[in-house]
């Protein structure tokens, strides 16, 4: 039975809306090695570390970009066993969008049980403090609304330990506001502890826009994310009807199909792709993640990456068919150690009043030889403006 809920004013098909992909979380067989490498060569701040009793070694790693407590987090595989895709190559441990309000994460909750969807998890996260609801897609893929991201200041420190809150608490609307819960526990523990801050280790030797940083690139967001699915249309229902997200193009390749939907003005940031169409993307055979997106600060950062990270040992290529990544011209893409496929871009075609994208006809088709620098009109879309500093 269809429904109409107001959210914050609006009438919506679901009782959320889903405002933008905040985090992306990876299952991985190695996560400290994959740790190293989103911080090392990516430029990802590690903030926290899941540990578990009688582990000797932490069994997930979060990372972040920007005052997000988390932006991509590393988790152990061996935690999977719960995920009905995992032996199928889901291994991406969750997709999260951020929602406006903790009313929403509860209302999705009871909005896909009443779906008969699986639900895997609601409650709140730790580290992070972000309240969640989870549950499947059809293919497998764990899909996250959450509300209330940590963020890390100025001193990248993260909460402490005595304000994390136990995994299997589920909210009791209205919950306290946050300032609250760190005068209660002030008045229980004293003066809290400083939070986990990491080490710094690499250099700061590169002149990055008149600021010294440890690589020529910085990343500015992660997004869109590439999916391969065994049924083209009913992932499609699940991500507009149960979702929220809409439609901007669908793509035809050498007998395969792709979707590419969307929830804001960016092209797209679900791209939907048939399980023929790995090879042309150049999937791991490992995964079923087609790319992660992943936006550089610019034009000249994207270029200043290719040559940084392919000197460090790294393989880089950028011939993947420009017909599989609409809205995304100059891109290039590496694998991380887990084999999941990175595509570093900068700039997103946006979609205006209309609602429609700009003809695949009036694209630009990219030079295999990337010029130096681009002409205005070679390069139309704006890269997101970070917000603080670049390091």
């Amino acid at each position: 039975m269809q429904h109409s809920y107001d959210v914050g004013g609006l009438t919506l098909d679901q009782p959320f809306r889903a405002q933008r992909l905040g985090h992306i979380g990876l299952s991985q067989v190695d996560p400290a090695a994959c740790d190293n490498f989103y911080r090392d060569e990516l430029g990802f701040r590690s903030t926290d570390a899941i540990m578990l009793p009688g582990m000797p070694a932490p069994a997930g790693y979060f990372t972040g970009i920007g005052t997000d407590h988390h932006t991509l987090a590393n988790i152990a595989a061996f935690l999977e066993g719960d995920a009905p895709g995992y032996a199928k190559g889901v291994t991406v441990n969750q997709i999260s969008f951020q929602v406006g309000t903790l009313e929403e994460v509860a209302n999705a909750n009871a909005f896909f049980a009443e779906a008969d969807l699986v639900n895997w998890r609601f409650g709140r996260d730790s580290p992070g403090s972000n309240w969640a609801n989870y549950v499947f897609d059809p293919d497998g893929f764990r899909v996250e609304m959450y509300y209330g991201m940590e963020q890390v200041g100025w001193d990248r420190r993260s909460k402490p330990l005595q304000l994390f809150t136990a995994p299997d608490y589920v909210p009791n609307l209205p919950e306290p506001a946050e300032i609250s819960e760190v005068l209660a526990a002030e008045a229980k523990h004293g003066t809290l502890p400083l939070g986990y801050r990491p080490d710094e280790p690499m250099p700061f030797e590169h002149n990055l826009g008149g600021v010294m940083v440890q690589r020529p690139f910085a990343v500015n967001r992660i997004g869109p994310v590439h999916i391969l699915v065994e049924d083209l249309a009913v992932s499609e229902r699940f991500y507009t009807e149960k979702v929220g997200l809409t439609r901007t193009e669908e793509v035809a390749f050498e007998g395969g199909r792709a979707v590419f939907l969307r929830l804001g003005t960016d092209h797209h940031v679900i791209g939907l792709f048939e399980l023929g169409l790995r090879d042309a993307i150049k999937a791991d055979p490992r995964t079923r993640l087609g790319a992660l997106g992943i936006e550089l600060g610019s034009y000249r950062q994207l270029r200043a990456a290719v040559a940084w990270l392919s000197a460090r040992g790294h393989a880089v290529w950028t011939d993947c068919p420009q017909a599989l990544r609409p809205g995304i011209e100059h891109a290039a893409f590496l694998r991380d150690p887990g084999g999941h496929t990175l595509m570093l871009y900068c700039g997103i075609e946006q979609i205006g009043w209309s609602g429609e994208p700009r003809p695949a006809a009036d694209r630009p088709v990219v030079d295999p030889d990337w010029p130096e620098t681009l002409r205005p009109t070679d390069n139309r879309y704006s890269t997101l403006t970070r917000q603080g500093p670049i390091a």
